[in-house]
């Protein structure tokens, strides 16, 4: 052969792995459902939307939360916004809660805004909080302006 190719082994040691970034976390725009027929044991954690069908026993932290009629929720959740129409043994953390007029909530509801349809119960206590937008990294402070002689007047203009 005319041209030869040294193939090395590979030599031995430590494997080193480099961990994959992770993906930045933003709502996919379709909810995630959790069928009348699905039990889960476990908490759950998204930024996007949740619909319960079925039954969650856990904690929950979405961005938008649904119990539709039927489905159940054992735990706590953390959420925007949530529309409770089923049952919830729990309490609730969340800037809008909407009860409807078949929900059944049996723990405290902690929110800027509360919404109960007539016929919707509430066993437990409703406490209003103010939830804070995100401050910015650093607050820029407003210049002062100055007045400079040699500047126009602005009716003189």
């Amino acid at each position: 052969m005319m041209f030869k190719t040294k193939v090395e082994s590979p030599r031995p040691g430590p494997a080193m792995s480099i961990p994959a970034p992770k993906p930045e976390m933003r709502p996919s725009g379709v909810p995630t459902i959790i069928s009348a027929d699905m039990t889960i044991h476990g908490d759950l954690n998204s930024v996007g939307d949740l619909q319960v069908e079925g039954t969650v026993v856990g904690e929950i932290t979405v961005g938008k939360l649904v119990i539709a009629e039927g489905g159940s929720v054992e735990g706590n959740i953390n959420a925007k916004t949530a529309r409770i129409a089923g049952s919830l043994n729990g309490s609730i953390r969340c800037a809008s809660v909407t009860l409807t007029a078949t929900a059944r909530v049996f723990g405290d509801v902690h929110h800027e805004l509360l919404a109960i349809e007539t016929g919707g119960l509430l066993e437990g206590q409703s406490r209003r909080i103010v939830i804070e937008p995100p401050q910015p990294a650093f607050e820029e402070k407003p210049r002062a302006l100055s007045h400079r002689e040699d500047a126009p007047a602005l009716d003189s203009v």
